[in-house]
């Protein structure tokens, strides 16, 4: 119960019981006394209803303020402790993204030269060296591309920590195309199937978006199902002032068990033994969509395919644009 509510209640009811009790024992003690008397009897009683009340009043005042007080030191004490943990949290954000920064400029070169030599060696002894030899150093081969890729997605996630640039209307359908075209080499001429709804324009920061579709291609791409021909299908479903844009496939599925866990940094998820991807993707998609206020999340079929769903909020019509 509220506090005023508390003081309003014990008002009444002493004011109730003033009344009858006092008019109770005027009425017995001056029974014969004029009404002159009784009158001012009366008025002297209703002084002292008012005087006594007063002094309850305050004194309940004074108690609740004396608490109010006390509650906002505790307050302000709380507030200064969150404020030194943030300072601390800031700082070291911004020692990890240095550190991510300076390693991975200082690992990007040494992995690319480590690549090349190796991709050279194997073209110019692919057929003096025995078949088994050049698979393994074909496998290793194919982990440099992988180091590349996750050193690459670490440096895009710690980015993303730094201030977004000033949002802007961004037409989602102009960002899937730029997204198409930076990934046409990887997923090659009629070899994807993509199907798609008009997609809205939003409010939001391009190069964010940008990055968005193209870690959901990749992703759809590096769990593609080798057996058939891979079909996307990109749809939009507005309700409550949001949009809903789902990122379908038919690769390999996702078991429900790691539908929540794929979103996690270095989450990986296996096909056999083989680990396909960075496990950085998905973490990023996840860090532009909340950090614009959505929600993302996925549904699976095993052996038939994978959906992302994720929430964008602003949206505009395209006639506004």
């Amino acid at each position: 119960m509220k506090t005023s509510l508390k003081i309003a209640i014990l008002y009444v009811v002493v004011g109730i019981l003033w009344i009858f009790a006092s008019d109770t024992l005027i009425l017995y003690f001056f029974q014969s006394t004029d009404v002159s008397i009784l009158t001012n009897y009366q008025s002297f009683k209703g002084t002292a209803f008012i005087f006594l009340t007063g002094i309850l009043l305050y004194y309940l005042m004074e108690k609740h303020y004396l608490y109010l007080d006390s509650k906002v030191k505790e307050l302000e004490k709380a507030n200064l402790k969150i404020e030194k943990e943030r300072k601390k949290s800031d700082h070291a954000k911004n020692q990890l993204d240095q550190f991510i920064s300076v390693a991975s400029n200082e690992l990007v070169e040494p992995v690319r030269q480590s690549h090349g030599f190796l991709e050279l060696f194997i073209r110019k002894n692919k057929n003096s060296l025995p078949e088994k030899s050049i698979s393994f150093l074909e496998l290793t081969l194919d982990n440099f591309y992988k180091i590349k890729d996750v050193i690459q997605d670490l440096v895009e996630f710690s980015q993303l920590t730094k201030e977004r640039e000033a949002l802007q209307i961004v037409d989602l359908n102009e960002v899937l195309e730029k997204a198409i075209h930076l990934n046409s080499r990887k997923f090659g001429v009629g070899k994807i199937d993509l199907k798609k709804e008009d997609l809205p324009s939003i409010k939001g920061d391009y190069k964010r978006f940008l990055q968005l579709f193209d870690q959901l291609l990749n992703n759809a791409f590096n769990f593609r199902d080798s057996s058939r021909p891979l079909k996307i299908e990109i749809s939009v479903f507005k309700a409550d002032g949001f949009q809903t844009i789902s990122v379908k496939d038919n690769g390999v599925g996702i078991a429900s068990q790691n539908l929540d866990s794929i979103f996690y940094i270095l989450q990986q998820y296996d096909q056999g033994l083989i680990r396909r991807g960075s496990g950085m993707g998905l973490a990023i998609c996840k860090k532009i969509i909340e950090d614009g206020g959505g929600k993302i999340w996925a549904t699976s079929v095993l052996g038939e395919g994978s959906a992302i769903h994720f929430t964008v909020k602003d949206a505009v019509s395209r006639e506004k644009v």
